[in-house]
């Protein structure tokens, strides 16, 4: 009687630890999805910010050169 019962204790005990690694799992990919959308989102604004500073400089040197410094 005593193995059947300490069966169904490291059943449950299994149970539970297969549903709490399925939760994190499920909580890690959502974190993971934020993180690539925040990742996403500073490349974009880094890639314009780059491409407004080198377009700036070329405009001051456009100017300079067709108007002479």
């Amino acid at each position: 009687m005593r193995i059947f019962w300490d069966e169904r204790r490291v059943s449950a005990l299994e149970k539970k630890v297969d549903d709490g690694f399925a939760e994190m799992s499920r909580e890690f990919a959502a974190v993971r999805g934020e993180a690539r959308a925040d990742f996403r989102t500073l490349v974009g604004i880094i890639f314009s910010m780059f491409l407004t500073m080198i377009l700036g400089f070329a405009g001051i040197m456009i100017t300079i050169l067709l108007h002479g410094a």
